[in-house]
This record gives structure tokens, C-alpha cells and sequence, in this order.
């Protein structure tokens, strides 16, 4: 079959979700510089977010369906765990990710970092809005962590390769460095990420 192609701007969060996970099975693919609402992404993703995914004839789109397919669909290290209440886990804490965190943490980063080096200004209003929003999901995710050193089991699932992303990025802002400093058990787990192999090759080129 076909390589597996992920396309996705090389700074998409949710794109490095993808890639991590791909490296993590022992996927090769390629990744294909694509810009969100371009007309080549519309016609991958009806609303022009990346990524998406190409694999021969096979065109997914939506983070989880794309790495629950790279998951499922390999050989390799398990990325969900076979038990019950740790995969319900995993699934819990990913939602949490996607409907509370994501929108509010990527706004800080967005504003603080992607808006000024594009030579605009960053809308504070934004900001001061997104930061308690931002602080509930992170103290609920802080409180994720029991015996485990990882969300949902003793080895990575795809809960941390969905929250790993957006962290590294929201502790440059001065922002996500203060509410990161807050918590007790994300700190330790993001190191403990960004030494993994996959996360030193999929480091986001510099603004």
C-alpha cells in the first residue's frame, strides 16, 4: 500500500498527535505541509482544520480516527490499553483534552506566540478569558495521576501523545508557565515526554 501521509502545517498540535504516535508504532509516512482552510484541506476535512490523513485509498480525518486507525492497523507497541477501566480512562481523559482544554490553551498560544510574530497584537481580552478555563482542565488532568506515571496506565497511550503537544507549547508563554508551575504531577509527566525518541523528532520548528 501506499505511504501513509499526514497533512497537516508542521506547528498543528494536533498534527504532532498523529506523527507521535506513527513513530511510537514504527510508521514510516510522510508529512505534507498543508495549510488549514486551504482548498486542498477543504476538500480532505469539510471544515479546513489539519490534520488529515491519506494511506493509499484510505482518507480519514478528526485526530482520534486517524490515530485509532494508525493504532489498529499496525504492528507495534499497543497505543490503548487491553484493560477495560484503563482504556475508559484514556478515552475519558482525551474528551477532557478536546472539549475543555485545547480550545483555551491553544488561544494563550496563539495570542502570545503565533499572532506577534506574525506582526499582529495579541487580543488580551482572549487571553484573560482563556486562562481560568485553561487552569480547570489542567488541575483536572494533574489529577489524573495515581500509582501510574502516565494518564491512563503505566506506558503512554494516546491520552498523553493528545495532551503532550499542546503543553509543550503553552509553557513558552509566560501564561502557561505560571499555571503549569501550579500543578504537581504534569510537570514530571512532561518531562518524561519529551525524552521520548518520538518526541525529540517531531520537535515544532521555531516562529
Amino acid at each position: 500500500m501506499s505511504s501513509l501521509i499526514i497533512h497537516a502545517t508542521p506547528l498543528s498540535t494536533y498534527g504532532r498527535t498523529c506523527t507521535l504516535a506513527l513513530i511510537e508504532k514504527g510508521v514510516p509516512y510522510e508529512l505534507d505541509p498543508a495549510q488549514p482552510q486551504s482548498p486542498e484541506q477543504l476538500e480532505r476535512h469539510p471544515w479546513g482544520p489539519v490534520p488529515a490523513m491519506s494511506h493509499g485509498d484510505i482518507r480519514l480525518y478528526e485526530t482520534l480516527a486517524i490515530t485509532s486507525y494508525i493504532d489498529t492497523n499496525f504492528d507495534g507497541p499497543a497505543l490503548q490499553p487491553a484493560d477495560p477501566l484503563q482504556r475508559a480512562r484514556m478515552n475519558q481523559w482525551i474528551s477532557v483534552f478536546i472539549q475543555y482544554l485545547y480550545r483555551p490553551g491553544i488561544d494563550i498560544v496563539l495570542q502570545r506566540l503565533v499572532v506577534p510574530a506574525f506582526g499582529g497584537n495579541a487580543n488580551e481580552e482572549l487571553i484573560v478569558e482563556s486562562i481560568p478555563k485553561t487552569e480547570k482542565a489542567l488541575a483536572q488532568l494533574d489529577g489524573a495521576f495515581g500509582k501510574q506515571q502516565y494518564f491512563a496506565a503505566d506506558a503512554p497511550t494516546l491520552a498523553d501523545y493528545f495532551v503532550f503537544p499542546l503543553l509543550s507549547v503553552l509553557e513558552m508563554t509566560a501564561e502557561g508557565k505560571t499555571l503549569l508551575d501550579a500543578t504537581q504531577n504534569l510537570r514530571p509527566w512532561s518531562a518524561l515526554m519529551a525524552a521520548r525518541d518520538s518526541a525529540k523528532q517531531t520537535v515544532p520548528p521555531a516562529l
